[in-house]
């Protein structure tokens, strides 16, 4: 296991390849890693930040969040290329099924490209994000901001609400 997450943990960020005029072994990048990973045993094991710090030689309870949540994020980002890889495969595949008979004109081919098209561009983030017009809960009106007045007033409604019941009016109409 530590020689599959040493391996993760090498893997350039795209941060650390704005600086990569030193090798992805380089003694220095190997010791980072190293620490890092003890860093993230140490989190497990229930340290704190403070004490990552101190018993790995941090400067600072940052230096050694910052280096665990770097560990953690190389650790997760490689299964997840992994697997947007692995789809992007199946689409390909399934898009070179289908092109020929698309190219003839076959509306049905036709159209399951397009599909395998937008479902491409949205898994390499190709399209441009969809506007959404924020609406009350039910979807009819469009959402205003809530005001000082609108809170003031609503919440002098509820007082008065509770003092109906409690009076026993209920507000009953």
């Amino acid at each position: 296991m530590d020689a599959v997450l040493g391996v993760v943990f090498l893997g350039l960020s795209r941060r650390m390849a704005k600086h990569a005029s030193e090798s992805l072994t380089s003694p220095r990048r190997i010791e980072a890693v190293n620490k890092q990973r003890q860093a993230v045993e140490l989190r497990k094991a229930g340290a704190s930040f403070a004490m990552i710090a101190e018993q790995l030689g941090y400067a600072s309870v940052s230096g050694a969040f910052k280096a665990v949540q770097t560990a953690l994020r190389k650790t997760l980002q490689a299964p997840a290329d992994e697997v947007r890889n692995l789809e992007l495969e199946r689409l390909d595949t399934l898009l070179l099924a289908l092109w020929p008979q698309a190219r003839q004109g076959n509306q049905g081919a036709i159209d399951r490209v397009l599909r395998i098209m937008e479902r491409r561009a949205k898994l390499l983030g190709l399209d441009a994000p969809t506007k959404v017009a924020p609406t009350d809960p039910a979807g009819e009106r469009m959402w205003q901001p809530f005001t000082a007045d609108d809170f003031a007033r609503a919440v002098a409604d509820a007082v008065r609400f509770e003092q109906e019941k409690l009076s026993g009016h209920g507000g009953e109409q």
